[in-house]
Parts: structure tokens; C-alpha cells; sequence
């Protein structure tokens, strides 16, 4: 494979090193997007029509209090772990939150000099401290400084080397204006910061560009090398950020999900203990089996909401840390051809 070759494979592959699950937007609404509230009660009437299409065909005897009784009673113990699992994730939240004043200092000082370098090099006296302007921020410098090259493109002798450089252009402005539009007013504890980011400006991206420096130097003028030179570290900047503010938006996650389970689990373990034993009694006072179905399918879902909750927020948190698994000029999910390209290749 020429330069030419590997360089424009990389850049027509840089945008899409992920699955986006932009091709099904309902599909990305439920892994990404939707409230997790929203979905937790979908799921719930999901659960509801199952247990009641199958109770009203007639395989569920509501009739006999034993069958309903043990079935809640797995569920409700089941629910007992869920104790276990909320102390586990405020340990492992509180583990990155606590800290004695050195570490403190350190880790106040890396993020000052962070922003500072980014200051720089966007050329900004004060960077915004909300994540998503934050992004924002280097992601409309990236876009600059890309549109800059353009003026190069023009003076290359070769034709496929045009090409190449105003595909990668192409690539890294189309997708920037797509990000940027996506962060414009976005509020980071709703998802929209990190989400507007998933799977854009990855590794490839970086790697495309120092590929395009490397090998069309002799095209390009030291504008355009220097141009290169601050997108790449723009585009570094940018995986940096984006990784931290995952971490924070996890932790916020995280926290968040043990208060929900503690507030879902006290009312199904008490709910699906007082329906064991009052449930003898409603088959004698109701009579009707088809109210006992609603009245059983309820209540198996209330006592199921707890491993809903869970499922909905562990998948969303683990799908985010699949999908931002690329960090800085890695990219594993691309097999690029790493072969040196020859100086008869490059002329």
C-alpha cells in the first residue's frame, strides 16, 4: 500500500473507529441519550405486560398463594444484595474523592497547568470552567487551525497528495462542526458534554495528521507545519479532556446510582414483604383472577425495579467506557498498516 493509500484509509476511517449507533437513533436514544428515569419505566411496563400476558394466558395459577408468595420471595431476595453493591460503589467513589492535602495540591496543580496549557495554544485568557464550553473550546480551535491548511493545498504538485490533505480536512472540519453543535448549550450533568464526543476526534485522527507532517513536509510550508504541529497537540489536549471529564461524569454516576438503588430497594423489600403476606387473604376477598393477575404483575415488577435500575445505569456506564476505551494516538480498533512508506512511494 502507497503513502497515499495508507494516509487517506486513515482518514476516511478516523471518524468512524467506533460504532456510533448513529445509524439507529433509537437504539443510541436508549443506550446513550434518553433519561435513564424515562427508560427505567419503559422497562418496567416491559416487565408488567410480560408477567400479565403470561398470567392472563393462564400459565401463572394466581389462584394458589403459594406460587405468587415464593416467586416474590426470590425476587425480594435477590434484592438483599443490592446492600452489598451500594456500599461497593460509594467505597470506590470515595477512594478517588478522598485524599490528604499533598495529593490534593497535585492534583490542583495538574489541572491548573492543564488549563493553562490549553490557554495557550487556543490562544484564550481564561478557559471556561463548564466541561462542555470547555470542549467546545478545543474543538473550534481544531477546526480553525484545520481550515488553515487549505491554503497549501493549492500549491501541491501532486494531485493524490491533494487529495489526501483535503480529505482529512474534510474529515476533521465536517466532524468538528457536528461536535460543536452538539455541545452548544450543553449541560454536562445530563450526558450531553460527553456524549457529543463518543467516538469522535479519536486516536486516528492525530495519527492521520502526524502521517500527512511526516511525509508531505516537503509540500507543505512551514505555516503549514507549524498549523500540524498545534493540531496535534490540540487534538492531544482534547483526548486528555475528554478522559477526565468521563472520569468525573463516572463518579457522579456512580454516586448518583447507590443513592437510587437505596431509595428503590427499601420500598420493594418492604412492599414485597407485607404482599406475602396479605396475598392469601386478597384471593379470598377479590375472587376475580384476572384483577389477581394486574394485582401479581404489579407487584413483581415493583419488587423487580431494583435490577432495572441497576441494569439501566451499569450498561449506559459501561457503554461509555467502551466507547472512550481509545486514548491519545492509540487506536486499537483499527488495524492500521504500519509498513513504512519508501521515498519512491512518497514522490
Amino acid at each position: 500500500m502507497s503513502a497515499d493509500e495508507q494516509i487517506d484509509e486513515e482518514v476516511r476511517r478516523s471518524d468512524l473507529v467506533h460504532k456510533r449507533l448513529r445509524e439507529s437513533p433509537i437504539k443510541r436514544w436508549i443506550m446513550l441519550d434518553g433519561g435513564r428515569y424515562t427508560i427505567t419505566f419503559l422497562f418496567s411496563v416491559i416487565v408488567f405486560v410480560t408477567c400479565a400476558g403470561i398470567g392472563f394466558a393462564g400459565y401463572i395459577p394466581v389462584t394458589d398463594p403459594d406460587t405468587a408468595t415464593t416467586l416474590v420471595a426470590a425476587i425480594v431476595g435477590g434484592t438483599l444484595p443490592f446492600i452489598t453493591i451500594v456500599l461497593a460503589i460509594n467505597q470506590l467513589v470515595l477512594s478517588q474523592e478522598l485524599g490528604w492535602p499533598g495529593d490534593l495540591t497535585d492534583r490542583l496543580e495538574e489541572m491548573t497547568t492543564f488549563r493553562h496549557e490549553v490557554e495557550s495554544v487556543t490562544e484564550t485568557p481564561v478557559s471556561p470552567a463548564a466541561p462542555a464550553d470547555f470542549l467546545q473550546l478545543i474543538v473550534d480551535t481544531v477546526v480553525a487551525q484545520t481550515k488553515q491548511l487549505r491554503a497549501d493545498t493549492d500549491q501541491m504538485t501532486d494531485p493524490n497528495h491533494t487529495t489526501v490533505v483535503e480529505d482529512f480536512i474534510e474529515a476533521v472540519t465536517s466532524e468538528g462542526e457536528l461536535v460543536s453543535d452538539s455541545l452548544e448549550g450543553a449541560d454536562f450533568g445530563t450526558f450531553d458534554a460527553l456524549s457529543a464526543v463518543l467516538g469522535r476526534f479519536n486516536g486516528a485522527h492525530l495519527y492521520a495528521a502526524r502521517k500527512i507532517q511526516t511525509y508531505y513536509a516537503d509540500e507543505l510550508s512551514d505555516n503549514s507545519l507549524e498549523t500540524l504541529d498545534q493540531l496535534i497537540e490540540l487534538l492531544g489536549y482534547l483526548a486528555v479532556a475528554r478522559q477526565s471529564f468521563k472520569t468525573l461524569y463516572m463518579q457522579y454516576e456512580l454516586a448518583h446510582l447507590s443513592k437510587v438503588l437505596l431509595v428503590v430497594g427499601f420500598p420493594t423489600l418492604l412492599g414485597g414483604g407485607i404482599f406475602m403476606m396479605v396475598y392469601p387473604t386478597l384471593i379470598e376477598t377479590i375472587g376475580i383472577p384476572m384483577l389477581l393477575v394486574v394485582i401479581v404483575s404489579a407487584v413483581i415488577t415493583f419488587v423487580f425495579l431494583p435490577f432495572i435500575v441497576l441494569l439501566v445505569y451499569t450498561s449506559r456506564i459501561a457503554l461509555i467506557a467502551s466507547r472512550t476505551a481509545d486514548f491519545g494516538p492509540f487506536v486499537p480498533r483499527v488495524d492500521f498498516e504500519e509498513e513504512a512508506p519508501t521515498e519512491e512511494r512518497i514522490e
